[in-house]
């Protein structure tokens, strides 16, 4: 087996420097963005958004309470909402969801869970 090592030439240097400098220029700012929900009591269910790289996602939780925080670089196509297991029939009960952006929070909408079925949701912030 033959071993070598390639050189990297002024040229291929040269080249790498000026890619790298092009793409300064092209940074998009990143925001971080915070997605909560806190529920009344204690369930689990599904929760529905886009994450940093806009894919769709869906993940479950389980307990009264779900965060997940990343950095996103457009924010018009965020998408938030969260489907419910409410199996005992809990009545008067609340889901709260939050979406944060920078440490601010830009949207927060509370849902009133009646105890008519086992399942509620999709409840969406906009």
């Amino acid at each position: 087996m033959v071993m070598y090592n390639k050189l990297i030439s002024d040229f291929n240097i040269f080249n790498l420097l000026k890619i790298l400098k092009n793409k300064n220029k092209e940074i998009v700012p990143l925001d971080e963005v915070c997605y909560a929900v806190q529920i009344s009591f204690k369930t689990n269910g599904q929760i529905r958004y886009q994450d940093e790289m806009e894919r769709p996602r869906i993940v479950e939780f389980e307990g009264n309470s779900w965060t997940k925080t990343f950095f996103q670089s457009n924010l018009n196509k965020s998408s938030f909402s969260v489907f419910i297991n409410n199996m005992y029939l809990k009545k008067d009960q609340v889901a709260t969801l939050i979406k944060k952006v920078n440490g601010e929070v830009v949207s927060q909408k509370s849902f009133a869970i009646l105890g008519e079925k086992v399942y509620d949701g999709w409840f969406k912030l906009d």
